[in-house]
C-alpha cells in the first residue's frame, strides 16, 4: 500500500512540472524538456517609410564574436540564432547614404563604416532580444515577431511590437497580437496535441480511482 502511495505521489509531482512549466527566453544550458527554436523578427512597415533606411545592428553577449549590421527590406525576416544574439534597430534618411556607402552581398546589404557613421543614425529604444527555447510541449518550431514603426523624428526612431507567429512542427502556425510592450504572448497548448500531456494526467487519474478502490477494500476487510 506504501509502495502505492509513493507511485501515485511521483505521477502526480510529474503532472503539476508539466502543465505549470512557463516558457523560457535565455539561458545556456538547455533545461529538462526544453528545445531550441528559430527565431526572426521584421519591420511590417517600411513601405511606409520609404524615404528611410532601417539598419538592424546585431550582436552577442559574447564580445569576442564580433557584430554586424542588415539593411532590413519589406517582407525580409532577420534570424537571431546565435550565441546570446541581440539586434539594436536604427534609421538614417536615404539621402545621407551614398551608394559606395552600401555593401551588397547577394540579396542582402549592410552599411559600410557603420561606426564612423553612428553620429547619424537614429537609434530605437527598442532592443531586440530572440525567443531561444520553449518546453517541448509546445511542439514549437519557429517564433517570428512582427514590429512596426510608430515615427521617425531626427532624434529617435520609435517602434511597438505588433504581434508574435508561433509555428509549429506540424507546419500549422498561430498569431498572437501584443497586448503589452511588456509581455511576449505565449503559444497556445490548443494547437499542439502532445500523447505525453494526455497519458500522465491519465495514469494519475487512474492511480487515484485505484488507490481509492484498494483503501475502500481494505477498510471492508477490517
Amino acid at each position: 500500500m506504501q509502495l502505492l502511495k509513493n507511485i501515485l505521489k511521483g505521477l502526480i509531482l510529474i503532472t503539476l512540472i508539466t502543465f505549470i512549466q512557463l516558457p523560457t527566453a535565455s539561458a545556456d544550458v538547455l533545461s529538462p524538456g526544453t528545445s531550441r527554436v528559430d527565431y526572426c523578427f521584421q519591420v511590417a512597415n517600411l513601405n511606409k517609410y520609404s524615404n528611410y533606411l532601417l539598419i538592424a545592428h546585431i550582436q552577442s553577449a559574447n564580445p569576442g564574436l564580433g557584430t554586424y549590421n542588415v539593411i532590413l527590406k519589406p517582407g525580409q525576416c532577420e534570424r537571431l540564432n546565435g550565441y546570446r544574439q541581440y539586434s539594436n534597430i536604427y534609421a538614417i534618411r536615404k539621402s545621407q547614404v551614398k551608394s559606395q556607402d552600401i555593401i551588397i552581398d547577394g540579396d542582402r546589404e549592410s552599411l559600410k563604416d557603420f561606426n564612423r557613421q553612428k553620429s547619424q543614425l537614429i537609434p530605437a529604444k527598442n532592443t531586440i532580444n530572440p525567443v531561444e527555447r520553449l518546453p517541448d510541449r509546445y511542439g514549437i518550431k519557429q517564433v517570428t515577431e512582427i514590429l512596426k514603426i510608430i515615427s521617425i523624428t531626427p532624434k529617435s526612431l520609435e517602434l511597438k511590437y505588433h504581434e508574435i507567429i508561433y509555428t509549429y512542427q506540424q507546419g500549422n502556425s498561430e498569431r498572437k497580437p501584443y497586448q503589452s510592450q511588456d509581455n511576449r504572448p505565449s503559444p497556445s497548448l490548443k494547437h499542439k496535441f502532445n500523447l505525453f500531456n494526455l497519458i500522465i494526467p491519465s495514469i494519475s487519474i487512474f492511480g487515484v480511482m485505484l488507490l481509492y478502490r484498494r483503501t475502500k477494500i481494505f477498510r471492508n476487510q477490517n
